[in-house]
């Protein structure tokens, strides 16, 4: 477990500072122009082509690593939009590497409440939901997934099955934890506590546009943070659950 010190420092999420994951990623996208298929001197079609790709995913957003009193409250979920080079690494295109960039966005609504009232956030589970009227984390990050991808598509097909798996990097550049109740609000945007990124393993499956999609997040989002009463460890791992779609 990293001090508290430590995680002050990392989780300052005005100082974004590169990351080798991402920053191979950018390389990979725009070194080359962006195209769909390739042709040979002919005209015809040729067997190696790549399947370039608009995604749009809509998650239903879990946490784990939280105590047994911890539940869902409110809205919860995510949405993401970005773009997925392909890099063919066999000659029929059915296999290939996906690298890409985008923006996410995600709401987890429960009944886990931070105050500032001692300076350093304190985080405290609230025993009876229902003196909540709204209470969240929103996380605003830039993506940049890597992928092995297989599909049953050709330069002629654009309906197929497939099979995308891999690594994402999600760097947080915004974060704020919003609770209101009845006799008070409370809005926060510094939260050292909070990881500056974190990577998640990818999964997507389907045909066609519509897709199922898991994202398991690998770290928790807190470092080192505790019930204030209880003082159960409160690490808050993602998971999401939902739909991709990808857009020729």
């Amino acid at each position: 477990m990293m001090k508290i010190g430590l995680a002050h420092k990392e989780s300052k999420l005005q100082r974004f500072k590169p990351h080798k994951g991402y920053l191979l990623s950018l390389l990979l996208l725009f070194c080359a122009p962006i195209v769909a298929q390739v042709t040979n001197e002919t005209g015809s079609e040729d067997e190696f082509y790549r399947e370039d790709q608009f995604y749009l995913a809509l998650s239903y957003d879990l946490v784990s690593e939280v105590p047994a009193a911890v539940a869902t409250r409110g809205l919860i979920g995510g949405v993401q939009l970005g773009f997925i080079r392909d890099w063919p690494i066999s000659a029929q295109g059915d296999w290939s590497l996906g690298t890409g960039v985008g923006i996410g966005y995600d709401r987890l609504g429960q009944n886990i409440i931070a105050s500032s009232s001692q300076g350093t956030p304190t985080w405290t589970i609230e025993q009876s939901p229902s003196a909540i009227e709204a209470n969240s984390l929103q996380i605003t990050a830039l993506e940049f997934p890597l992928e092995i991808r297989w599909r049953t598509s050709d330069a002629k097909t654009y309906k197929f099955w497939r099979v995308y798996t891999g690594a994402k990097w999600s760097q947080h550049i915004a974060a704020r934890a919003v609770f209101k109740s009845s006799d008070t609000s409370e809005t926060l945007s510094d939260l050292p506590q909070l990881r500056s990124g974190i990577w998640y393993a990818t999964l997507a499956f389907g045909y066609g546009t519509f897709n199922a999609q898991l994202q398991w997040g690998l770290s928790p989002l807190l470092i080192d943070v505790r019930d204030n009463v209880t003082q159960q460890s409160i690490g808050f791992r993602p998971i999401k659950l939902g739909i991709m779609f990808y857009i020729l």
